[in-house]
C-alpha cells in the first residue's frame, strides 16, 4: 500500500507541476499580448513586461491550481485504466476507495494550504499587481467612484455626488439631504467637500433648511461644516475598491460599515469577498469530480477522460461567473456562491458519468 501511495502522489504531483507551469506560461503570454501596444509605445523593457505578466498571474492562480490538479488526477487515473493497471490493483484486493484515498487527502491539503496562501502572500501578490498596473498603464483614475449615492437611516442623511477622489479625499458637486421620517429638514449643495481629521468641510455651498415653524431659510457659505454628518471617507470609495486585497479583519469591518449606508455597494463588495474566500474550494471540488468520473471507456480512455474533466471545469467556472454576476446585482444571496456552482457541477458530473458508461 505504501508503494501505491508513493507512486500515486509522485505521478500526480509531477503532472500537476508540469500542467501548472504550462498553464501559467500561457496566461502570462496572453496578459503580455493584451498590453503589447502599451509596452511598445512606452519606455518599459522586457523585464518590466515579465514583471507585469507574473504579477497579473495572481488573478488566475487559484483557478490554474484547480484545473492543474484536476488534469493531473484525471491523467493518472485514466492512465491506470488505459494500461489495465486498475484491474491489477483490484485483483490485488485494493478497493477503489483505498486507491483514491491518497489523492483525496492530497486535495484536502492543497485546499487548506492555498486558502492560507490566498489570505496571506496571495493578498500581497494581488496588491503589487494593482500597483504595477497603475504605474505602467496609468489606471489609477479608474479607482475614483462616479455618481456616488449613500444613505444612513439612523442619521437621516442622503448623499449624492458626481465623483469621489480617493487621492484628495474629496467629493465633487455634493448634495446632502437630511430628513426625518417623510419630512426634509435640510438640503446642502456645494461645489466640493474635503475630508480631514474625521470631518467633512463643504466649500461654496448653498444651504436650505426648514425651521420649527416650517419656514424655509436659504443661506450661502464659502466654507461650511455640517454637524452630525460623519460619514467616513472609506464609504465613498468606488465599488471598484478591491476588497480582494484587504486583510480579512479590515474587509469584515468595511462590509459591516458599508451595509448600513449603501446596500447596492454592500451586495457587490460582499460578493467579491465571498468569491475570494471560496476560490480555494474549487481545488477540492474539481479534484472530487475527477475521482467520481467514469474511466471504463471501451476505447480512447485517456482522451475522453481529459476532455470530460476539462469540460466540467469550464462548467464550474462559468457557473461561478454567472452566479457572481447575479449576486452583485442582488438577484441572489452572495452566500450561494459557496455551494451553488459546486452543486450544479457535481450533479452534471454524475450525469455525464452515467452516460459515459454507454460509450
Amino acid at each position: 500500500m505504501r508503494i501505491l501511495i508513493r507512486f500515486s502522489l509522485k505521478s500526480v504531483l509531477a503532472t500537476f507541476l508540469t500542467a501548472l507551469l504550462i498553464f501559467s506560461f500561457l496566461v502570462m503570454a496572453v496578459e503580455t499580448f493584451m498590453h503589447l501596444d502599451s509596452f511598445m509605445t512606452s519606455e518599459l523593457n522586457i523585464f518590466d513586461m515579465a514583471r507585469y505578466s507574473f504579477l497579473a498571474l495572481s488573478k488566475y492562480f487559484m483557478m490554474l491550481i484547480s484545473i492543474s490538479l484536476l488534469f493531473s488526477i484525471t491523467y493518472f487515473l485514466s492512465s491506470l485504466s488505459a494500461n489495465n493497471e486498475l484491474i491489477a490493483l483490484y485483483n490485488a484486493g485494493l478497493s477503489k476507495k483505498r486507491i483514491l484515498l491518497p489523492l483525496f487527502i492530497l486535495s484536502l491539503f492543497f485546499t487548506a494550504f492555498f486558502f492560507l496562501f490566498n489570505e496571506s502572500a496571495g493578498l500581497i501578490w494581488k496588491t503589487n499587481a494593482e500597483i504595477v498596473s497603475q504605474e505602467y498603464f496609468g489606471l489609477s483614475g479608474t479607482q475614483d467612484a462616479r455618481k456616488v449615492t449613500l444613505s444612513d437611516e439612523n442619521s437621516g442623511y442622503l448623499v449624492y455626488a458626481d465623483r469621489y477622489s480617493e487621492s484628495y479625499h474629496r467629493l465633487y458637486n455634493p448634495l446632502i439631504i437630511k430628513s426625518k421620517g417623510n419630512d426634509i429638514l435640510k438640503r446642502i449643495e456645494g461645489e466640493y467637500a474635503d475630508y480631514s481629521d474625521g470631518k467633512w468641510t463643504f466649500y461654496r455651498v448653498n444651504v436650505v433648511e426648514v425651521d420649527e415653524s416650517n419656514r424655509i431659510r436659504s443661506s450661502s457659505y464659502d466654507e461650511y461644516a455640517e454637524e452630525g454628518f460623519n460619514f467616513e471617507d472609506d464609504l465613498f470609495r468606488s465599488q471598484n475598491l478591491s476588497i480582494e486585497t484587504m486583510q480579512r479583519a479590515t474587509a469584515k469591518e468595511y462590509l459591516k460599515r458599508l451595509k448600513g449606508v449603501n446596500q447596492i455597494a454592500f451586495e457587490e463588495a460582499a460578493t467579491d469577498y465571498v468569491s475570494r474566500l471560496s476560490e480555494p474550494i474549487g481545488i477540492l471540488v474539481l479534484s472530487i469530480i475527477s475521482m467520481m468520473m467514469n474511466y471504463s471507456y471501451k476505447k480512447n480512455v485517456l482522451l475522453f477522460s481529459i476532455v470530460q474533466s476539462l469540460s466540467i471545469a469550464v462548467v464550474y467556472y462559468v457557473a461561478e461567473m454567472v452566479f457572481t454576476i447575479a449576486s452583485r446585482q442582488g438577484a441572489i444571496s452572495y452566500y450561494t456562491l459557496i455551494y451553488l456552482p459546486t452543486l450544479i457541477t457535481i450533479i452534471l458530473s454524475y450525469v455525464v458519468s452515467l452516460l459515459a458508461k454507454r460509450i
